[in-house]
């Protein structure tokens, strides 16, 4: 992507000849490696860390598009090709950048810091921080370059492989639903004059809004007491759909991403005949209505779901 044009900063003192003319980003953002199991360890862009090691970012490729894969299909005999569905590939980002530190000692520190905090077989936390900040989830790719100038600057060159092409919003959507029980009868005697409650359907009704640009794949989750309960998403006229009864305490976890729904957590369940592919129930760019209906089992307690997502970018 075009990155403007600034000065890099330099540690006091360095002579001349030594301070790079690169360019360098003025986006900021950061590599973090502090989710579940990881170093802990967070790498600045465009910023100074607790160890007072500036990190200039000076190029950033990857960032604006993933790459297509394209399944067109070679006519036999004529021109042209015949179409096909063509699908995202991971997306590669690279960032290329200097250190400034203030030893010699802490440009190495921070030279096997990168190192730590861009495992080669764990996802990690890119996030830059645009005008919508957005982030994306990945692993080290390739060979991660560090090149000493001198006693305190480095650059360096890393690439990223995020498996899920996607960028992420970093504020979460979420809505809860409930299976609306319909009223109760009146019990006799009655005494004129007889005024009956309003009676309500089976389903009830949010709309969500993907302030992205690209459809999401949402975490859903269907709460007991209720049968055959279903989610449908007025926006691309997919449902997802289940033949089993939940108790009080049973839920139903929908993990669209994974593409796997798990009872309680733990035990797999497949969708009812005529349901959605779990991994193709997506919350797409712009307002999404979302319906759910089932049976309810317990009068006293209604059936309950959840939809919590991020607003997507390619």
């Amino acid at each position: 992507m075009s990155i403007p044009a600034v000065e890099p900063p330099v540690a006091p003192g360095t002579p001349t000849s030594l301070r790079p003319g690169t360019k360098t980003s003025r986006l900021t953002g950061v590599i973090d490696d502090t989710g579940p199991g990881g170093s802990g360890i967070v790498i600045p862009l465009n910023a100074v860390d607790d160890a007072y090691v500036d990190w200039r970012m000076q190029d950033l490729d990857g960032w604006d598009s993933a790459d297509l894969q394209e399944q067109a299909e070679a006519k036999v005999g004529e021109d042209g090709s015949w179409d096909a569905q063509n699908f995202y590939a991971g997306r590669i980002v690279t960032i290329e950048g200097l250190l400034t530190a203030p030893t010699y000692e802490l440009r190495e520190a921070a030279e096997y810091q990168l190192r730590q905090a861009v495992p080669p077989r764990r996802l990690i936390r890119l996030r830059i921080d645009e005008v919508v900040p957005k982030y994306v989830m990945g692993r080290r790719s390739g060979r991660l370059m560090v090149k000493p100038l001198d006693e305190v600057h480095s650059k360096f060159s890393v690439a990223i492989l995020a498996p899920d092409f996607r960028k992420y919003g970093l504020n979460a959507v979420a809505e809860d639903l409930a299976v609306v029980q319909p009223a109760l009868g009146l019990a006799p005697p009655w005494t004129p004059p007889i005024t009956l409650p309003p009676r309500s359907g089976g389903t009830d009704t949010v709309t969500v809004t993907n302030v992205g640009q690209i459809a999401t794949q949402p975490l859903v989750r269907l709460n007991g007491p209720g049968a055959g309960l279903a989610i449908t998403n007025a926006a691309t006229g997919l449902t997802l759909a289940y033949d089993l009864t939940l108790g009080a305490t049973d839920y139903l976890l929908v993990d669209c991403h994974a593409g796997v729904a798990l009872l309680n957590g733990v035990a797999p369940r497949s969708p009812a005949v005529g349901s959605a592919v779990t991994s193709r129930w997506v919350i797409a760019p712009g307002d999404n209505t979302l319906h759910l209906r089932g049976t309810a089992t317990d009068p006293a307690m209604l059936a309950t779901a959840s939809v919590q997502f991020s607003p997507a970018w390619e």
